[in-house]
């Protein structure tokens, strides 16, 4: 990569910006305000935000002094086959999301078709139609969409904004304060939904921080991607939520009379936030899959997508994204360890064509410290009281462990650029 190809930290964070925004995102807010109330939801989402951040700042440095994208940095790590397994956790995962927000966004349709035509379609047939539109306008007309998310996500910011100061005419804020919510034993459910929701982004941090200047653009990125995002995306419709007492974005901009913009704004927001989803998966399963055709992959991902969002996925939304933080920290704990403390740094091509089908240290330390955390998780244990920090943490003296059993077929101690 040449230097002028490279942006800056704040170029990079508004793009993680806009990614954390999104339909689940507005949902995790609610659902959280509906819980703890307004001042517990802000103190769960700092919480969150700044353990996001943290984490989000040794990945993008990996990115950024390497040049290469996470997947790249994956089959270094955990070798050409071996690394094959860890895409295929993030194809699920990426699909996964796809599954949620086409669900979400059926359920939006409906709220909007009954208020508009005063009819009721089965929301699964809505979610069917609106998937398979997306599905062809990502094979069709992907990059139409990337260029016009670029103006859907601002649009979508001012827009929030607006029905938050909207909400504040119907009560004042001291009323919102004193909101305390149902059940103040969430809060850490809460940290660990936020958490999750954005986890795997953190992880392929890489893919987007590669194309930073320097160490300090990479803090910006992360302090104003994850960090500021992830706040804004979670809290922008927590007022209008408790205002209202509705979960659903459609439901509460309804209910404050904003029915026409309201869908139209959150229809085109949904549409290109989902089509990148789905064009994110394609690449994860493509890089598994290399012979067979991408356009072939969305469709098949799409469907998969799809059928999971028709069954109910959303009903399993809020456990979705606690697994999410418990079994995908443990990928950027290997590769972080084995860049930061082994100074594995050489990443040159020519060594790639070197590399070992496995990795046996790596994999079988993914596979023990992925266990560890997620029987933790089911026994309900956290020493830190943040699932996904525990699943990092406890990475790094197991990865190192199997270092020692397995040393590396070729040590890459010197960095080449």
């Amino acid at each position: 990569m040449q230097k002028h190809e490279t942006v800056s930290g704040w170029s990079v964070g508004l793009i993680l910006f806009g990614i954390c925004l999104t339909l689940p995102s507005l949902y995790t807010g609610a659902i959280t305000a509906q819980n703890l109330g307004f001042i517990g939801t802000a103190q769960a989402v700092g919480l969150a935000s700044l353990v996001l951040a943290m984490m989000s700042v040794p990945a993008a440095i990996v990115g950024a002094e390497t040049r290469l994208s996470s997947y790249l940095i994956i089959e270094f790590v955990f070798g050409g086959k071996g690394s094959k397994f860890v895409n295929a956790l993030f194809g699920l995962t990426l699909l996964g999301w796809f599954a949620v927000t086409a669900g979400f966004f059926g359920e939006t349709l409906s709220i909007a078709f009954k208020e508009f035509f005063n009819v009721s379609p089965p929301t699964w047939l809505l979610t069917f139609i609106s998937s398979a539109l997306i599905i062809i306008t990502t094979i069709f007309g992907f990059k139409a969409i990337d260029r016009l998310a670029l103006f859907a996500v601002p649009l979508l910011i001012l827009f929030l904004i607006y029905v938050s100061n909207l909400s504040l005419g119907e009560v004042g804020f001291a009323d919102i304060l004193a909101f305390d919510g149902e059940d103040p034993d969430y809060f850490s459910t809460a940290v660990s939904t936020m958490i999750g929701s954005l986890i795997v982004g953190v992880v392929l941090m890489p893919d987007l921080s590669r194309y930073a200047r320097s160490i300090k653009d990479c803090i910006i990125a992360s302090v104003l991607g994850n960090g500021i995002g992830t706040s804004f995306s979670m809290l922008v419709g927590v007022i209008p939520a408790i205002v209202t007492g509705l979960l659903d974005p459609m439901a509460y901009m309804i209910a404050l009379g904003l029915v026409i913009s309201a869908f139209i704004i959150l229809v085109f927001a949904t549409w290109t936030t989902n089509s990148i989803n789905l064009y994110s998966t394609t690449l994860a399963v493509a890089i598994i899959k290399t012979k067979t055709p991408e356009w072939k992959l969305a469709i098949i991902c799409g469907i998969a997508g799809t059928a999971l969002a028709m069954i109910g996925i959303t009903e399993y939304f809020i456990g979705f994204l606690e697994w999410l933080g418990v079994i995908v920290p443990p990928v950027a704990g290997i590769y972080l360890t084995d860049y930061f403390i082994l100074k594995q740094k050489n990443y040159s091509m020519t060594l790639r064509e070197k590399l070992p089908d496995y990795d046996h240290a790596a994999l079988f330390a993914w596979i023990v410290a992925t266990s560890l955390s997620a029987g933790a998780f089911v026994a309900d244990f956290s020493f830190s009281m943040i699932p996904s920090f525990d699943a990092l943490i406890i990475t790094v003296p197991i990865y190192l462990l199997c270092r020692k059993f397995w040393p590396s077929q070729y040590p890459r101690n010197e960095k080449v650029i």
